[in-house]
């Protein structure tokens, strides 16, 4: 195997690693607390505001907005949750995953094999009936210790001749935001493109001006996973997701018009190139669901009558 497969397929299998151990770390932390969080979203999520919070908190810890928005996409369809409250808690989620981007610059990715053996020795050898709670933390290790695997097989790219190419390819904001979007739909995970974004940019494979555009698209790109959800489950749940995705959109309209004086500040200060992608990311979301909550009690009216309107069939 020439040494192009090679890199290639070591980037794959980092990639690969990142994403079974997000999966199994969502899974694990579900498993264990699932009921408990899903009862505290049920007791919390009204008003609006307690609900983001609530989502974001959720996101926060297990790591995945998609778990998040999922579920409650499941819980507004079996009516454990108001459409509302589902939806403000997928409003939440999405600042709830900006978590990962800053655990990356600031380098806690570092910290994956310490993690991964903690886990793995007190799942192995730890009290019999606290050992499961080593598996979470296992899984958090696998999360970083991939996320150092990808950073050390790009280290190479940056000293490529061919970079200047590549990142005029995504020079243009709206290429970034569509290769985010659609790279995140293809991986079903946005904290995969958020965190290969701040080791592009550390790595100075792309610039931060490119990697705040991929990272918006992103966010939009996470918003299939709750349409994926939805699709085998009635209209009203339907249009739910495609109000998660309303909301994105409005932050991305509000990211690429408003918020360019916040961002053009944050680019020029001092903060690694890695922390500005990661404070972008955080004040991206953080504007979209300020301006969702702030919009949705005038708006709320005419969305209920939507989400409960019948599909009329010929």
């Amino acid at each position: 195997m020439n040494t192009y497969m090679t890199w290639t397929f070591t980037i794959l299998a980092a990639i690969m690693l990142f994403l079974h151990g997000l999966a199994s770390f969502s899974e694990e932390v579900t498993r264990l607390g699932g009921e408990r969080l899903r009862e505290v979203l049920r007791r919390i999520t009204r008003p609006d505001w307690r609900g983001a919070i609530a989502g974001a908190v959720a996101t926060a810890i297990v790591q995945s907005s998609s778990a998040v928005t999922s579920m409650a996409v499941g819980l507004a369809h079996n009516h454990t949750l108001s459409a509302r409250s589902a939806l403000s808690i997928m409003i939440g989620a999405h600042v709830g995953t900006t978590l990962t981007a800053w655990l990356i610059a600031f380098k806690v990715a570092g910290l994956g094999p310490v993690f991964l053996t903690l886990g793995g020795l007190w799942s192995l050898f730890g009290p019999r009936p606290w050992r499961p709670y080593g598996k979470p933390l296992f899984y958090f290790g696998i999360i970083f210790l991939a996320l150092d695997l990808i950073s050390q097989a790009l280290a190479p790219v940056a000293e490529s001749p061919h970079i200047y190419e590549w990142q005029a390819t995504l020079d243009s904001p709206a290429l970034a935001l569509i290769f985010g979007a659609l790279l995140t739909a293809v991986v079903q995970s946005s904290s995969v493109v958020s965190g290969l974004a701040v080791i592009a940019v550390a790595d100075n494979i792309l610039t931060p001006s490119v990697a705040i555009w991929m990272v918006a698209g992103a966010n939009i790109g996470t918003t299939s996973t709750a349409m994926l959800a939805s699709a085998p489950l009635d209209n009203s749940t339907r249009r739910l997701a495609l109000l998660n995705t309303a909301s994105i959109l409005l932050g991305v309209l509000i990211f690429a018009t408003v918020l360019q004086p916040v961002i053009g500040f944050i680019l020029a200060s001092e903060l690694t190139a890695g922390q500005k992608v990661a404070m972008v990311h955080t004040v991206f979301n953080l504007a979209a669901a300020i301006a969702a909550l702030l919009l949705l009690p005038h708006l709320w009216p005419r969305i209920n009558r939507w989400l409960n309107k019948e599909t009329v069939r010929n």
